[in-house]
């Protein structure tokens, strides 16, 4: 694929995500706060645990990369390409998983605004980020996953965006049980 052609590509799979997401943000601001923190299944987070685990999720993948013009292509070892396909089908698969990294395990002290607030931040670093790769920047494993290990942008996108689908999935099963 051509350069032009691959940003294009990932451009649109960003606005994709951050449409996603500004979706489900609407959805949970227009939800009575009693509910946000409701938890109607026990041992299960709250809706509020839900959003803010997607936005420490973001950050913990996407925080300490280097600037573009030091890029780093990050070897991807056989246990990479084994885990990443395998957490691609635990989201695509809806399989119940343990929280990949103790700093994405929601602490439960954040509103929607303040978890806004950061999600916002994080897409515009990351669409910015994305505006200064060059074409042979996108094919390197520069994002680091703490299970799946080195991903491209791409794979980095598409795993988020599917976990992002998997969370609004539960938060609308969440919403649906603490209807009045």
């Amino acid at each position: 694929m051509e350069g032009g052609a691959l940003h294009r590509t990932l451009e649109t799979q960003l606005n994709v995500w951050v449409d996603d997401r500004r979706k489900l943000l609407e959805e949970v601001e227009g939800l009575e706060p009693e509910r946000l923190v409701a938890r109607p299944l026990a041992g299960k987070w709250s809706i509020l645990e839900i959003v803010e685990h997607l936005v420490l999720g973001d950050r913990d993948v996407l925080q300490g990369l280097p600037d573009p013009a030091n890029l780093v292509d990050r070897q991807r070892k056989l246990k990479h390409r084994v885990s990443y396909p395998l957490v691609m089908l635990v989201l695509a698969c809806h399989i119940p998983a343990k929280v990949a990294s103790p700093r994405m395990i929601p602490r439960g002290e954040s509103s929607v605004a303040e978890l806004r607030r950061e999600w916002d931040e994080i897409q515009r670093w990351l669409r910015s980020y994305v505006g200064q790769l060059d074409r042979g920047d996108l094919a390197k494993s520069v994002f680091a996953h703490p299970i799946a290990g080195p991903l491209t942008l791409g794979q980095a996108l598409h795993m988020g965006a599917l976990h992002m689908a998997t969370h609004t999935r539960q938060i609308r099963r969440l919403e649906s049980l603490t209807e009045s």
